[in-house]
């Protein structure tokens, strides 16, 4: 089954490790608008955490990305994963939302282990099935989120936040130990010593990966962090409630991930990623067909989890489009473009938020609509989007 799939001994161990941090942050992770409310913050307050979050991100994981190709890659991943483990514990004793920046730095800071993390990943499959093995890998981070949120909701309602947090605290900690067994990933020499340089004309296809990957992160950013909000102040869902619909979601994208990476394998990665977001299209359209409806949030975060899975086969994109030596660099530069466009979404999103719940929504589903259309039939009198090719 491994062999089929493209999966090796260290592939297992990450997809492990990879599952046990998901249920970790399942705990907190669709609470955690909720939270910040709690610590006296609003939907600006939100906005401005994501803001923060996305910035750490993009100043860290191009020199991640750098050094995933000059030292050994799971070195990096395992001391990312160190710098994890005691975030949950300054969120659990935060006395106001300010204080919860210094642990959003430290969290979104260790994202300079990601792209070591996923040119482990190119390094290791088959070049046959990196779509497959790349999906399981990055979408079992689900799978331990479908269980998370009804118990962090439970935990929250009925003991505190603090005992979500310290539970998620020791299954970050487990999760840290699995990576031990993955054996040493060195840098890779170079066949060929003079490589084009990492701009758009000696870069094209990746480029335009990641020009495409940024603006669908600006769309989505400007939505998907007032869900959660939308479903308390608008739709008046229980806190149990928002736990169980964000566990279906999760458990379709988790589910539907490998699935994704054989259709794109299949039909190309255009085509799936248009599939994808057409559903996604779906579930926004379910929200707001029917705002207190807890059948139509059901089915939204069925159409909205399945189809976000599909947005995983970017990365497989830019493993496709560099050699497996410059991985790690070519994934710093796609993670560092992506995250900082996705930075400046959630605060319009918040200030469209505060004056119109419904305006995020709104507008997230009519450009994702565009997108998906243009991915599946391309616009008049444009051509498609290049599938992605191996760069000579």
């Amino acid at each position: 089954m491994g062999k089929k799939l493209g999966m090796t001994h260290d592939l297992w161990w990450l997809t492990l490790s990879m599952g046990l941090w998901g249920l970790g942050f399942g705990l907190y992770g669709i609470l955690w608008p909720l939270y910040i409310e709690k610590l006296g913050g609003n939907a600006v307050s939100v906005g401005i955490m994501s803001t923060i979050a996305g910035i750490a991100t993009a100043l860290v994981v191009f020199p991640g990305g750098y050094l995933a190709d000059r030292i050994d890659r799971r070195t990096i991943v395992l001391w990312g994963w160190i710098l994890g483990v005691p975030v949950p514990f300054l969120f659990a004793w935060a006395p106001s939302w300010q204080w919860l920046i210094p642990g959003v730095l430290l969290y979104f800071g260790s994202a300079f282990s990601t792209p070591a993390l996923q040119a482990v990943v190119v390094e290791e499959a088959q070049s046959n099935h990196l779509s497959t093995a790349y999906n399981i890998v990055m979408s079992v981070f689900g799978a331990g989120m479908v269980v998370g949120p009804p118990i962090g909701a439970y935990l929250a309602t009925h003991w505190s936040y603090q005992t979500v947090f310290i539970l998620s605290g020791f299954l970050y900690l487990l999760s840290t130990l699995a990576i031990v067994p993955v054996k040493s990933h060195p840098p890779q020499q170079s066949i060929k010593p003079k490589r084009p340089r990492w701009t758009p004309k000696g870069r094209p296809r990746l480029f335009q990966w990641m020009m495409f990957a940024a603006g669908l992160a600006i769309v989505q950013g400007m939505a998907f962090p007032y869900v959660v909000p939308f479903w308390k102040s608008v739709s008046h869902f229980s806190l149990q409630t928002i736990g169980y619909l964000g566990s279906v979601g999760i458990l379709c994208g988790t589910l539907s991930g490998p699935i994704w990476g054989k259709v794109g394998e299949k039909y190309g990665i255009t085509n799936t990623i248009g599939w994808g977001l057409g559903l996604v299209t779906l579930g926004w359209l379910a929200i707001l067909w029917a705002p207190t409806s807890v059948t139509w949030a059901l089915i939204s975060g069925i159409f909205r989890g399945t189809g976000e899975s599909a947005r995983g086969l970017q990365g497989v994109a830019v493993g496709r489009v560099v050699r497996r030596e410059e991985a790690g660099t070519a994934y710093g530069l796609f993670n560092l473009v992506t995250e900082s466009a996705g930075a400046l979404a959630p605060l319009p999103g918040g200030l469209l938020y505060t004056h119109w719940p419904y305006a995020p929504l709104i507008l997230a589903t009519f450009l994702t609509g565009l997108i998906a259309w243009w991915l599946v039939n391309g616009l008049p009198g444009r051509p498609l989007p290049p599938a992605p090719v191996m760069e000579s």
